[in-house]
């Protein structure tokens, strides 16, 4: 491997994004020998990063030259791959999101759908689209792999008013495995408290994790459709290809009546249109209208679980302390080495050494993958990663009512990317109006308003 080959990370002073991402490049024999930019505007977080970096370098034997600025410019120059995962005070913004919407009777998840999911794409397109600028300036060529959420509306604004070749990354795929394993968790060995529903806790994220692995080893999934809205078309057993339809056709009306703590809306949302969704209760209520209603209590009825801003608070602050002690030589790096990562590495490892490696979920622009879905949109497909880029692989027609539902999303994230990059205030009344979770233009009207007002400090853009 040449050291010309550049891959930046830029958000790289994470204690969140940076270890697993810096782990997965390092650890890689097929990236041996890269140049690692580390960038990020916090330079107390970025050095604490860059140590561990080198660490972790010498560690894996992976030869990495690394290297790390505040200097934006100088981490794009000429860079192969940039790696984007940033937030802009994501969760105190978050909750105000959630928060304002609440005052008009909206009870959603707020971060890539519903009307939480405009103010998200502006506070973050404000920084990010400057970052494409530089992009096209200084690396043109280069491959951008975003992990930024609302990543359907990044991607899409990347798309439109950009030359930046693109590739979304989510790893929302696991929890279709999860939802697996809750169905065949008798053959899979499990067992699942009487009570269980994922929760944003240390003890819940172990099981979903095991769940998850277990289930990827035994099944294969197809998923096809959009970001955090992707429906299973099949799942086959790995070893012999049979086809599990028909079993989770009978199962899933057992698991609501033995398990009906168990990804509630998930599981009616199956009975209703026929095919499981991917995301989880969490996700998949970011795009339907069923769960947001605050007085007759949706929200609670299905017993969505709010993603716990205290709990990845402690997380992160427990993670900085253990990177800070292994950068001292006083824990092992074992700790970092088996960190899951977002796959970050086996994309730029496909197309770098043009291995055409499948990869089960990227973000790409619809090229005939999903024909029921308006060509050019940013749409979630399995793909095979080589030289060239992502190349997605069709799946056939959704299903017309799940195509609908896709569409939808897809013409309300054109407006808010339209209306946030073009300062179009009619574009985001639009979108919102849109919204299948605002049934009242006045609200439409008066979030809009408010949502710029409070967040007008975090906008680059001045919507007339």
């Amino acid at each position: 491997m040449s050291s010309q080959t550049k891959i930046t990370v830029i958000g790289a002073g994470s204690a969140v994004f940076g270890p697993p991402t810096i782990v997965g490049i390092l650890k890689n024999p097929d990236l041996r020998g890269v140049e690692l930019f580390l960038h990020d505007i916090n330079a107390q977080g970025l050095e604490k990063i860059h140590a561990l970096a080198e660490k972790l370098n010498t560690n894996f034997s992976a030869e990495a030259r690394i290297r790390s600025s505040t200097n934006r410019e100088e981490a794009l120059d000429g860079a192969d791959f940039v790696i984007l995962s940033i937030a802009v005070d994501r969760e105190e913004c978050w909750k105000l999101d959630r928060e304002i919407a609440l005052k008009y009777g909206i009870n959603h998840y707020a971060e890539n759908g519903g009307p939480g999911s405009f103010a998200h794409t502006a506070r973050n397109l404000s920084v990010i689209m400057p970052i494409l600028r530089d992009m096209e300036k200084y690396c043109p060529n280069a491959w951008l792999l975003n992990f930024t959420n609302p990543v359907p509306k990044i991607c899409t604004a990347a798309a439109r008013y950009t030359k930046i070749k693109t590739i979304g990354i989510c790893h929302q795929i696991q929890f279709g495995y999860f939802i697996l394993a809750g169905l065949f968790a008798e053959e899979l060995g499990l067992k699942i408290p009487k009570d269980f529903n994922f929760r944003w806790n240390d003890q819940s994220i172990a099981l979903f994790r095991l769940m998850s692995k277990k289930a990827r080893e035994r099944f294969f999934i197809r998923a096809f459709g959009l970001n955090h809205f992707t429906w299973m078309l099949s799942v086959t057993e790995r070893e012999t290809g049979k086809d599990l339809y028909p079993e989770i056709r009978e199962r899933v009306p057992k698991i609501r009546k033995t398990l009906p703590s168990f990804e509630p809306l998930t599981m009616e949302v199956f009975e209703v249109f026929g095919l499981l969704p991917v995301p989880g209760d969490c996700h998949l209520c970011e795009y339907l209208p069923y769960t947001h209603n605050v007085h007759r209590k949706t929200w609670e009825r299905y017993d969505i679980q709010m993603y716990d801003f205290e709990w990845a608070k402690r997380g992160r602050e427990r993670m900085w302390e253990e990177i800070e002690r292994a950068v001292q030589g006083e824990i092992p790096l074992s700790r970092f080495e088996e960190l899951e990562t977002e796959r970050g590495e086996f994309i730029i490892a496909g197309i770098l050494r043009n291995l055409n490696a499948y990869e089960e979920a990227v973000n790409i622009a619809n090229s005939g993958y999903i024909p029921n879905l308006p060509e050019g949109a940013i749409v979630e497909v399995p793909a095979l990663l080589g030289s060239e880029g992502p190349v997605g692989l069709g799946g056939g027609k959704l299903p017309e009512p799940i195509a609908e539902l896709c569409r939808r999303q897809i013409l309300i994230t054109e407006l808010m990317v339209r209306a946030i990059v073009e300062e179009d205030r009619k574009l985001a009344l639009e979108a919102l109006a849109l919204d299948p979770m605002i049934d009242d233009l006045e609200v439409a009207r008066k979030i809009l308003e408010e949502y710029l007002t409070t967040f007008a400090p975090y906008l680059a853009f001045k919507l007339h």
